[in-house]
């Protein structure tokens, strides 16, 4: 162990007393934690919208759009008006479909959108049943970088959502305000389905109707037809009856001739009678006025007597001239109890005053005079239209009479054309007759089938499901618009979370940072310690141990630096950072170690294996992609590479532990701490020769150190 530490002390101190040595190993110190950082802070959030945002991305839409009811609806537009607002890209918008295609092809945009004409049309085909799959174009530029295409293909499914958002809150608004629409067009209903109901309904209602009206003309015709059999029997004796039809009209202009005078003579009657009322009524009006004490009261109350006898007597005479329902008859009526009643209060109580007997004689005489004005309009009525409606009658029957007489003297008396005539028609009615039962048959089971719809209808709409979805639409349309479009909302609870892509990469390039350090001390500095007499009397072992030391304390002082930086300079998530530096200051000891074994045994063929070693582990020690994704030869080596336990237990430092997985990975890599002890001293004095030969034939070449 003396000898060790002799060795050790002596590198030290040539370090230590040149200036280039010394600024040799501070740079060795350095160089690794800064290619860690560099590559952990480029990675930190690259798919993040901060990272995202500066990447260009062209957008054209071409979309024409449709009309639907006078409205112009184009999607693209809308599209591309929520994408302005997006700010997950840089998007570009250019004005034509060249400019986009150059902007990709130059480089100048990684990747770009097309809407075409017809993608408004195509997406609302669903409508017209000839249903077309809406396409949206999208170009990518591969060329400029393999990875950003890959963060720009979330850009397809931006604009799909984008997309199928915009189509599902607008098919959402459309259902919403369904009933709306339909109250707007004349239809009853505060809903879309409570109008269908009620135009079904109405329908139904027509068809009841329609039903009723062609059993009626069935019947019609069927009537009709029967009338024509009774018709052709008595063909026979119409010609008879219309001579003799001649001889009575005769008799009957001579009777209304009677009649007309009878007539005349009652009209005067009735004004007599009607004038007699009036001067009795007009009597009664002048005695009201000579009222002036309770004897006159009484005296006049007696006569009341004679009032009813009076109305009796005027209720008769209108009943012989007026209907009781008409309007005059229920005015004079309505009068004369009014007079009735004036004289009753009058009747109740003949203590009374000057000036409510004073009233009363007004209301009375106001009554006397309404009944007057009855009568009055009633003898207008007899001698004003009555007499000139009655003469007109009288005038238009003895015109009928002449007239028929005329047509029945010129009835010939064949009527053989009209019997054929008759036939025809008949047969006519019969045919007409089955179509329209066919007719009625098929109206009722079209009505049968529009009330069953009516009633299915009704059925659902009175669930309660129904409602609860109803009212959802009519009250929060949004929350309509987020279900359908995302059914399924995924609740993500992260295990062993990961606050940035940065923290997660930190072990890889860590590890990777570690091995190119003790890579680049084999590199620059010798392994061989060469014979002085200042280590007289060390042996080769000794010799060996010795000068890793110095690797060993570098590379110790390569992973103080880069553990510090990245926990207090870039930053990393870490949950236990002491055990980050016990894994990494583990993981350099092995490293420094087999790297220091390999060029100590083959010199610089040693090197390149270390190197491709590195290579390897770069491509398939999962740090990057899953291994489950490589190649089946690189899953097969994953387990025997150190850098998949380096890699793992500082994972467990920066997420979090799970049971003994950081402990059993820093005893693995143990293993290789004996493996590479094995091939420093066993294999190095077989292949001394070797080396010797190999270094002597480089030499000479002059080409390489």
């Amino acid at each position: 162990m003396k000898n060790i530490w002799k060795v050790y002390l002596t590198d030290l101190r040539r370090i230590t007393t040149n200036v280039v040595a010394l600024s040799i190993v501070m740079g060795l110190c350095i160089i690794p934690s800064l290619y860690a950082w560099f590559n952990i802070m480029s990675n930190w959030d690259p798919y993040g919208e901060s990272a995202t945002s500066l990447m260009k991305v062209a957008v054209i839409s071409e979309d024409e759009g449709i009309s639907m009811n006078g409205i112009q609806l184009t999607i693209g537009d809308m599209v591309v008006e929520n994408l302005e607002n997006n700010k997950t890209i840089d998007w570009i918008f250019p004005d034509t479909s060249d400019e986009a295609m150059e902007l990709i092809k130059s480089g100048d945009c990684y990747a770009g959108i097309a809407i075409p004409a017809s993608f408004t049309q195509d997406m609302l085909s669903i409508l017209n049943g000839n249903i077309v799959n809406p396409n949206i174009i999208y170009y990518e530029n591969s060329k400029k970088n393999a990875i950003a295409t890959k963060i720009t293909g979330k850009v397809k499914t931006t604009v799909q959502n984008e997309i199928n958002t915009k189509i599902i809150s607008t098919l959402t608004e459309v259902v919403a305000d369904a009933g709306d629409y339909i109250s707007g067009n004349n239809l009853d209903g505060a809903d879309l389905v409570t109008g269908l109901q009620s135009k079904l309904q109405e329908i139904s209602g027509n068809l009841d109707n329609f039903i009723y009206m062609m059993n009626t003309f069935s019947l019609l015709t069927e009537s009709a037809s029967g009338a024509i059999d009774t018709t052709q029997l008595l063909l026979p004796g119409i010609e008879d009856m219309a001579g003799s039809g001649s001889d009575t009209l005769d008799s009957l202009s001579d009777s209304i001739d009677i009649g007309d005078s009878v007539l005349n003579t009652a009209s005067s009657l009735m004004v007599t009678s009607l004038n007699t009322i009036y001067n009795a009524l007009d009597d009664l009006k002048k005695s009201t006025d000579s009222i002036d004490s309770g004897d006159h009261i009484t005296s006049y109350v007696k006569g009341y007597g004679s009032l009813d006898i009076l109305q009796e007597n005027t209720f008769g005479a209108l009943e012989n001239i007026l209907e009781k329902d008409s309007a005059e008859f229920r005015a004079a009526k309505k009068d004369f109890q009014n007079l009735k009643t004036s004289i009753e209060k009058l009747a109740d109580d003949s203590q009374i005053s000057q000036e409510d007997m004073d009233k009363l004689k007004a209301e009375i005489k106001s009554n006397i005079e309404k009944c007057q004005a009855q009568i009055n309009t009633v003898k207008e009525l007899i001698t004003g239209d009555l007499s000139s409606e009655l003469d007109d009658t009288i005038s238009n029957i003895k015109a009928s009479l002449k007239n028929a007489k005329a047509i029945l003297s010129g009835v010939s008396g064949d009527f053989k054309s009209l019997n054929k005539s008759l036939d025809d028609y008949q047969s006519v009615l019969d045919e007409g007759t089955g179509n329209v039962k066919a007719t009625i048959s098929y109206l009722k089971n079209l009505r049968a089938d529009i009330n069953q719809l009516n009633n299915d209808i009704a059925a659902i709409t009175s669930n309660e499901t129904y409602q609860n979805a109803i009212s959802a639409i009519r009250n929060n349309p949004q929350l309509i618009v987020d279900f359908i479009s995302s059914p399924v909302q995924l609740n993500t609870v992260e295990i062993y979370a990961i606050s940035n892509y940065g923290s997660a990469m930190a072990p890889f390039y860590t590890v990777l940072a570690l091995w190119v350090g003790a890579l680049i001390l084999v590199a620059l500095i010798h392994v061989k310690v060469k014979d002085s007499d200042e280590l007289d009397g060390v042996k080769p072992y000794q010799k060996f141990f010795g000068r890793y030391l110095n690797f060993f304390v570098i590379g110790q002082v390569q992973t103080i630096i880069t553990v510090m930086g990245d926990l207090f300079y870039v930053e990393i998530q870490c949950k236990h950072p002491i055990a980050f530096a016990l894994a990494a200051m583990m993981t350099s000891f092995v490293f420094t170690f087999l790297i220091y074994s390999l060029t100590v045994a083959f010199g610089n063929i040693g090197e390149a294996i270390a190197v491709v070693i590195m290579v390897i582990q770069v491509a398939g020690a999962g740090g990057t992609f899953p291994v489950e994704v490589l190649p089946s030869v690189y899953q097969y080596l994953y387990k025997f590479m150190p850098f998949s336990y380096c890699m793992n237990a500082l994972r467990e430092c920066v997420a979090g532990m799970y049971q003994h997985t950081y402990g059993k990975c820093l005893a693995t890599l143990l293993i290789y701490v004996a493996i590479s002890a094995v091939i420093g001293l066993l294999l190095a004095k077989p292949c001394a020769k070797l080396l010797d030969k190999l270094e002597h034939s480089k030499e000479k070449s002059g080409l390489f150190i």
